[in-house]
């Protein structure tokens, strides 16, 4: 019976620190996930003046997959989506690439 007490003991402990571990991880990921959100509004207000409005910055948990933002300029219409390479530190912050198309406007 002791020996049944210490595996089931272990095997919570075990567990515990998995959960424990993917909790650091997660918290560590939306940290970094804010950061880069807030690098790409500082480049975008800096490029264009102000922030465009609507804004879409997807950023994934993989560091080698880039970060991927879309905006509409309000003033041409101009359809912009950018790709950004965002390591864990904030030297590594890029422009990779960047493609505009002309939409059309419905009514």
């Amino acid at each position: 019976m002791e020996k049944i007490d210490q595996v089931l003991i272990g095997m919570a402990a075990l567990g515990l620190a998995a959960v424990t571990v993917f909790i650091v991880y997660r918290l560590r990921q939306r940290r970094r996930a804010s950061r880069v959100e807030e690098w790409v509004k500082d480049y975008l207000r800096f490029r264009y003046g102000e922030l465009p409005n609507p804004l879409t910055i997807d950023c994934a948990d993989d560091l080698r997959w880039p970060v991927l933002v879309a905006f509409d300029t309000p003033r041409t219409g101009v359809r912009h989506r950018l790709q950004f390479t965002c390591g864990r530190t904030h030297s590594s912050f890029a422009l990779l690439s960047e493609k505009e198309d002309k939409r059309e406007k419905r009514l």
